[in-house]
């Protein structure tokens, strides 16, 4: 992540990730680094606004519009410095997760396919998120890759759908660009029950890197875990065979290994609660699909399962079957891959950060590749967004002068009132989310991203303020 004075200013921040572009001019170089500066200062607001004068805004328009100018080289030096920690840190969470970006209120950009029940247009976007498990800290964007749906033709057979690029494949082209890791650093991709496709699961073997993912299937197990390689291969089963074990009965019969209460956010209509769950854990082998054009070996795996004891009345029980590659030998791992699964929220908060604290589903863009490139510009000024609430986590308890730089905490304590000597980096952080709504209750947990981003946008006005008086004075 940034060094916090690099992370809280729009124009070191502009410079550190897009400084290194090269689009074959240099002015198109310079150009990059100014829209995301302007970008940065005003995340939430439009273009107009953003970039206030009309010869830098027809400028804007005419670089997303340029065939010179390429998503894919915009967000490669965010990437590249993103895998690079990747590559630095001895345990590292990928984490996915699909989104669609949803453009029904602007019909006339072009390019774009179907999303939601069809009925809308839009685009889908895959996000890889690099997470370190212990502290959480989001090391950055680690792959992205927008992409549109391709209806299924009408009247396809099994046979023709699998000889096609499936939208699926799109969880498995992640795990292929994302590589094998060093020797000695393990990679675990992380995903939720749209990732449970067992094609994923070969894929993360054959790049040498792990997985937790949810289970979404109820496939066929097996629990005669010390079976050997001949055989793997799953052969077609006799009228006599007894019946085929599968995931959700099998795992439902252990017993509970231990307790613990688990804070439950909220998510749609469900409201944030404290749960008191059970665990169980266990080896499995995963049968192989059938039907498929070719054999797939069945894989040896571990199993985790989690679920809610007395659920209050009207609420449905919280339950996850996780299955991982990474072996699950006492408790305390169980719990650590349970807590490992439990960070994938982050790539929820991140596609929000985007669509709301950026709002890219509102830039009014006339093709869908000029909105591939406004997103070049955007994705890792969201993951800003979201690195900004980690500051307060990371050194709490330090004094704020020595993290954050002087002018902020200056102007935060003759905000809010606070003395300047004394104040902690978490002190600063909370008065800084307050100016953005948060309220502080006893009840209330660290801030948001949404309030504390409104807060920051808040105390950059300000300083904005003092720059030009300063300037004004010394006139």
């Amino acid at each position: 992540m940034m060094p916090a004075s690099t992370l809280l200013s729009p124009r070191l921040g502009a410079e550190a990730t897009f400084g290194s572009v090269g689009m074959g001019d240099p002015r198109r170089d310079r150009r990059a680094v100014a829209i995301a500066h302007a970008m940065a200062t005003e995340t939430g607001a439009s273009l107009p606004k953003q970039l206030h004068d009309q010869a830098a805004l027809e400028a804007t328009y005419r670089f997303v519009h340029s065939g010179h100018v390429s998503y894919e080289e915009l967000l490669r030096p965010h990437v590249e410095m993103t895998r690079q920690d990747c590559r630095e840190h001895k345990e590292v969470l990928l984490i996915q997760d699909t989104t669609e970006v949803d453009y029904q209120h602007h019909p006339k950009t072009s390019g774009l396919g179907p999303v939601g029940n069809g009925s809308h247009q839009g685009f889908l976007l895959q996000t890889v998120l690099a997470v370190e498990p212990t502290s959480g800290e989001l090391l950055g964007n680690a792959q992205q890759e927008p992409f549109i749906r391709q209806p299924a033709p009408k009247g396809e057979r099994y046979s023709q759908r699998v000889q096609r690029e499936r939208e699926s494949q799109v969880w498995e082209r992640a795990v292929q660009a994302m590589g094998a890791p060093p020797q000695g650093v393990v990679w675990v991709h992380v995903g939720d029950r749209y990732s449970d496709i067992y094609t994923l699961f070969l894929e993360c073997r054959q790049q040498q890197t792990h997985f937790v993912i949810r289970a979404a299937q109820d496939r066929c197990v097996d629990e005669r875990v010390e079976e050997v390689a001949p055989a793997l291969k799953r052969r077609k089963r006799k009228a006599t065979d007894p019946p085929q074990a599968h995931l959700f009965e099998t795992v439902g019969r252990w017993a509970a290994s231990d307790q613990q209460e688990l804070e439950v956010p909220a998510e749609h209509e469900r409201q944030a609660r404290t749960a008191r769950v059970a665990i169980s854990y266990g080896q499995l082998r995963l049968l192989a699909p059938d039907k498929r054009e070719h054999q797939l070996p069945s894989m040896l795996l571990w199993v985790v399962r989690v679920w809610e004891l007395d659920a209050p009345e009207g609420v449905e029980p919280l339950e996850w079957v996780l299955l991982t590659s990474l072996p699950v030998q006492s408790v305390e791992q169980a719990w650590e891959r349970v807590g490992w699964y439990r960070r994938r929220w982050i790539v929820e908060d991140y596609h929000q950060a985007l669509k709301t604290g950026c709002r890219m589903e509102e830039r009014q863009v006339q093709s869908y590749e000029g909105l591939r490139r406004l997103l070049g510009l955007l994705a890792p000024t969201a993951v800003r967004v979201l690195q900004l609430r980690t500051l307060a986590r990371q050194q709490p308890e330090r004094l704020a002068q020595e993290v954050l730089p002087s002018e902020v905490v200056q102007v935060v304590a003759l905000k809010t009132g606070g003395e300047v000597a004394c104040m902690t980096v978490e002190q600063c952080v909370k008065r800084i989310a307050q100016l953005g709504g948060y309220q502080g209750r006893r009840s209330d947990g660290p801030p948001g991203w949404k309030t504390l981003w409104h807060g920051w946008l808040k105390i950059q006005t300000m300083l904005e303020g003092v720059h030009l008086a300063s300037q004004v004075l010394l006139e």
